[in-house]
């Protein structure tokens, strides 16, 4: 499965450098306060309003973004979303000499780029991931979310120091159109297509997915979602609220971890990148492993397996979180390893709910899986309002409350993901179902 791997990893890398765009805005706001200043940007306005209208178009454009991949596939749409996301971030530094508006403008631009992550994992695992390997190929391709910011957070601080913020940009917008121009030459929609893959790869990988057959189901048949019947399904909603509940301490820790670890933990704003870093590194490390511990256990059921690994990740990291807000923030190097192994847990979701969807939903799991952006951007709308409610002063039992509200939430929504979820395909996966799709069950 050699060949099958260099695809996952292009998409991957393809998903992680256009992800680090989006990021650059926290980190960029972070070290160039004064610079901002003087560009009339108030940070504590301004950014959240950065951050909010990323959230906002992701909101917008995901249904969207999940129709036409439905009807071109992922190959065409990623791509001209990705080169989309490369122009907006060369365009940044221009946006901020012509005014604050332009500047949102090209983050409404990446927040649309941004939508496409989710659908095209789930378009992804449903036509290239082999059935043994679902786990590993989850993992993979979802640690974009982690691996963006563990390296756009300490490059962009160097690149600050050495040759001003502009080049930050002009950096990440050339490495993301490099990436895509080699996804689009080297990436197909369907692995019968591509001339690196053989006979045998592919009917290994052919196995257990549902295909388009002059006798069986046609192309047109397999394009129709039963959006009735998926809605109507328990397991698919635990998915996606287990997706809210991971993605609220993500976004926390993504987007106002080096205001923790700078202001509450005190450390040097030139250190605040690079420690920011360590707890996407640490959940980056346990969601590849993760994922690839699933695939080999054998003595549980995929539910009981979904369930185990969920529960490591949501109780884990909730149980850290308690921890946290109970600690003397004058332990700094404590806090800082106690926030990261929490966060690192979070990792172990590779076995949960990320493996749940594509598994559940099989040749449907671009608008499953890919709806599990939602979490992604309702939590980045959420999160800033939380944190001016809960912590509007930025103290230390302020934010102990915070981490309390996060680890509340975790243990809740992972409590109704092992009420509901399944290990197996649902009814609406097969090809007696498929066959017997009526446009009244579906919106096409």
């Amino acid at each position: 499965m050699e060949n099958n791997n260099n695809e996952d990893h292009l998409t991957n890398s393809s998903a992680s450098v256009k992800v680090s765009d989006v990021f650059l805005n926290q980190l960029f706001c972070a070290l160039l306060s004064k610079t901002l200043d003087n560009l009339n940007v108030h940070i504590s306005d301004e950014k959240s309003l950065l951050t909010l209208v990323v959230a906002i178009a992701a909101l917008f454009a995901n249904f969207i973004v999940v129709t036409l991949v439905n009807h071109y596939g992922i190959r065409l749409i990623f791509t001209i979303l990705g080169l989309l996301s490369a122009i907006a971030t060369w365009f940044i530094p221009t946006a901020i000499r012509l005014g604050f508006y332009y500047l949102l403008g090209a983050r409404f631009v990446q927040g649309i780029a941004f939508a496409a992550n989710f659908p095209v994992i789930g378009g992804f695992c449903a036509r290239w991931a082999y059935y043994k390997q679902s786990g590993l190929f989850v993992s993979v391709l979802v640690a974009y979310v982690q691996l963006s910011p563990a390296i756009t957070m300490p490059v962009s601080g160097f690149l600050c120091q050495k040759s001003g913020w502009p080049l930050v940009f002009y950096v990440h917008g050339t490495f993301t159109f490099v990436l895509f121009l080699f996804y689009w030459l080297f990436y197909r929609n369907n692995p019968q297509k591509h001339p690196m893959v053989g006979d045998k790869e592919v009917n290994k990988i052919r196995k257990g997915k549902v295909e388009a057959s002059s006798d069986r189901c046609s192309k047109k048949d397999l394009k129709r979602i039963p959006y009735v019947a998926i809605l109507k399904t328990p397991a698919v909603w635990a998915i996606w609220l287990a997706a809210v509940g991971n993605f609220t301490c993500v976004n926390l820790m993504f987007l106002f971890s080096p205001i923790y670890i700078n202001q509450i933990l005190g450390y040097e704003v030139s250190k605040t990148g690079l420690n920011a870093a360590l707890a996407p590194i640490a959940q980056f490390a346990v969601k590849m492993t993760s994922g690839m511990v699933s695939d080999k256990i054998k003595c549980l059921s995929e539910t009981s397996k979904l369930r185990l690994f969920n529960s490591i990740a949501f109780f884990g990291a909730a149980i850290f979180l308690f921890i946290l807000s109970v600690l003397d923030v004058s332990n700094m190097g404590l806090c800082l390893i106690v926030m990261g192994i929490g966060t690192g847990l979070l990792g172990a979701t590779t076995g949960g709910f990320f493996k749940a969807a594509p598994l559940i939903s099989k040749q449907h799991s671009h608008f499953v899986t890919g709806n599990i952006s939602l979490g992604l951007t309702v939590t980045m709308l959420f999160v800033p309002i939380m944190m001016n409610v809960l912590a509007p002063n930025n103290t230390a039992s302020e934010w102990a409350t915070v981490f309390v509200v996060i680890a509340i939430c975790l243990v809740l929504t992972n409590i109704i993901f092992c009420s509901f979820v399944s290990g197996e395909p649902c009814e609406w996966t097969t090809e007696e179902y498929t066959k017997l799709l009526k446009p009244t069950n579906l919106i096409t």
